[in-house]
């Protein structure tokens, strides 16, 4: 339980579906004793991913017209003694609204999605993303280096952490859940891709092109795409098998039969894309429930340096490394992970995320 907090209930709002990065924060602030509450649009967390609804007090649907948005969320600050609003961004309107509409409480803007990476935004879109990430009350990004680029476009405000997309521990296999290896029965090398793929040209997660470099008679490669569709191009590359979309409990358990998990996007768009070079995605840290070493494309910037520094797995590009790795190094290497992977869960992180709740809130209610 949570002791002498200034903080105990929590609204988090999202203008979409709940994504994966909000259900996991939820989770392990509801640990520490956090009331939290959702306020979002379109599907819940359950509908979505077939988990995460128990991760909140009560979750509000906010409604086609969004002209009543901020009347309800003024409803439920009064009505659930909401302490603080943690908005995830993307779309950014709402967020904006939030922030302008003095709520009497802080606003926390969590950036992990800056749309100014991805396209030209008009005058409206850019001066709601100016005003999340320079008025906010607080601010979230998911590395220091993505937050150094958001700072190229805008005049950042000191108030701010940066809080990656860690793992649930709820997720983390336990030594009887793993699977016997593929690769003990035939020899190959098993790698599994976790997450959307796509057959567009000039899409960074167009992944046809590299997987044909990799896969060969030593090297078998598995994906579990994120929709269930027919990926033609895909199914035609020899030794691929793209599976069936699994729910994500069953998913991480499935992929440990396998060898190593791969992060990698169309390089020759990816390395151009900041918000890919520099974010640290939630694929990369499912290998790590699973208790699979990563390889890291070299041109991903943050997993590239994160899966070195801590000794994590190899860069893609090094194929020596993975595939004349020896059956006493490859245990070593498994054992290394999940000797240290818990320090990257999202419960042995969130006391940071409430300390710099707690510091928002004080600075807060010192102006007021």
């Amino acid at each position: 339980m949570v002791k002498e907090k200034s903080i105990k209930n929590i609204l988090f709002v999202q203008d979409s579906s709940p994504c994966i990065r909000t259900i996991k924060l939820a989770a392990a602030l509801q640990s520490k004793g956090l009331n939290i509450y959702l306020a979002h649009r379109d599907k819940t967390p359950d509908e979505v991913y077939g988990l995460g609804n128990s991760a909140f007090r009560s979750l509000t649907r906010l409604p086609k017209y969004k002209f009543k948005d901020i009347r309800i969320i003024r409803r439920l600050i009064d009505e659930r003694n909401i302490d603080l609003v943690h908005f995830s961004n993307e779309p950014d309107e709402l967020g904006a609204r939030l922030i302008k509409a003095n709520l009497k409480i802080p606003v926390i803007y969590d950036q992990h999605d800056f749309l100014s990476f991805k396209k030209k935004l008009s005058a409206k879109k850019r001066k709601q993303e100016q005003i999340c990430n320079e008025e906010a009350d607080g601010t979230v990004y998911i590395t220091e280096s993505y937050k150094k680029e958001v700072g190229k476009y805008y005049a950042l405000i000191k108030n701010s952490i940066c809080f990656a997309n860690y793992f649930s521990a709820d997720n983390v296999l336990k030594a009887d859940e793993f699977l016997p290896k593929l690769s003990a029965k035939d020899g190959k090398k098993h790698l599994v891709y976790l997450g959307r793929i796509t057959e567009y040209n000039n899409d960074h997660r167009n992944i046809v092109g590299v997987l044909r470099r990799i896969a060969d008679e030593k090297i078998m490669i598995h994906i579990y795409p994120s929709k269930n569709k027919k990926y033609m191009q895909y199914n035609r590359i020899p030794n691929v098998v793209v599976h069936e979309n699994l729910p994500y409990r069953r998913l991480i358990q499935q992929i440990s039969q396998y060898d190593f998990g791969l992060t990698v996007f169309n390089d020759e768009v990816a390395s151009k894309l900041p918000h890919i070079r520099y974010a640290m995605g939630n694929k990369s840290y499912d290998y790590l429930c699973a208790g699979l070493p990563i390889l890291a494309q070299e041109s991903l910037d943050e997993v590239r340096e994160f899966t070195l520094k801590n000794h994590f797995g190899f860069v893609l590009e090094e194929r020596q490394n993975y595939i004349d790795i020896s059956p006493e190094e490859y245990s070593g290497l498994v054992e290394h992970i999940i000797r240290k992977r818990m320090q990257f869960s999202m419960e042995s992180q969130i006391e940071r995320l409430i300390g710099f709740y707690t510091g928002t809130k004080k600075e807060f209610d010192s102006r007021i």
